[in-house]
């Protein structure tokens, strides 16, 4: 709770990346939906309704499957779709050296660095951003063959699937946190200059307050989007559109309040075990 609370501190001293961060996911967000609403809209209205017979729903699923292979502008939004998601990947680690950055400058030297932490950590975080993505992508190799074996032998009873997916997906769940724990140490140790194995050994003996940083922001984010979720349910209208758009907000706010705690966690640990 000392690293939550100390995390919230940073959090007021940097509350200017939380606006930047809003800003960032509000923008992919209408873009997202936008484009998504301009190539499945258009596909909605072309199905056959319920007064339509089998024959026409066979063919709209074969007219689609020819549109996927030979349709040049279904080619060109897939591809436009695909630049857009290797774009996003290309921002989120420069957004991550610059904010773990402007933390460790704003400990040493009072002054806030998010832009010169991207000019020069650029490089290390989008090594590390690769590293963690093949890392969390890596058990899909084993785990999705097995989840589509389970879907294929349980389409009429989707309580049975959930039941035998649920396991697959709660260690996939561990592991990620696992792996984006460590890496995240690793990218403080290196933008710190206390080194990333140096971190990562500090990442392990403060694994369990880690846990609970995690799992005190996490179920309070949870708390938090809930109430909005139903006020935006009671109240309908333009008080409903305002509630809908804070998710952006909260969820940044709680993500670089996360990152703070984790960051004074390490902090505290590196300093521990440099005394030892």
């Amino acid at each position: 709770m000392n690293s939550v609370k100390e995390g919230w501190t940073l959090v007021r001293l940097h509350f200017f990346i939380v606006i930047l961060l809003f800003i960032y996911r509000l923008a992919w967000g209408v873009f997202n939906y936008k484009y998504t609403e301009s190539g499945i809209v258009p596909l909605l209205l072309r199905y056959p309704g319920s007064g339509q017979s089998e024959l026409n729903r066979t063919l709209f699923w074969m007219e689609s499957q020819i549109a996927l292979t030979q349709s040049s502008s279904v080619h060109l939004y897939l591809w436009v779709l695909l630049a857009v998601i290797v774009l996003r990947m290309l921002l989120t680690p420069l957004v991550r050296a610059g904010v773990y950055y402007s933390l460790h400058m704003k400990r040493q030297q009072g002054r806030r660095s998010f832009l010169t932490g991207i000019r020069l950590f650029w490089r290390s975080s989008l090594l590390y951003y690769t590293v963690e993505t093949c890392l969390l992508l890596l058990p899909g190799y084993w785990i999705i063959p097995s989840l589509l074996q389970t879907l294929s032998g349980s389409l009429q009873e989707p309580l049975l699937a959930a039941v035998h997916l649920l396991p697959y997906i709660v260690l996939w769940g561990i592991l990620a946190w696992l792996i984006r724990q460590c890496v995240m140490y690793m990218q403080f140790g290196t933008i710190s200059g206390r080194g990333a194995w140096f971190s990562l050994a500090c990442c392990m003996r403060s694994i369990l307050p880690g846990i609970g940083i995690s799992a005190v922001l996490g179920a309070s984010v949870i708390v938090v989007l809930s109430i909005f979720s139903v006020s935006g349910w009671l109240w309908t209208g333009l008080l409903a559109l305002i509630l809908h758009q804070t998710y952006h907000f909260i969820s940044s706010l709680f993500t670089i309040w996360h990152t703070s705690a984790q960051f004074h966690l390490w902090n505290t640990a590196c300093d521990s075990f440099t005394k030892e």
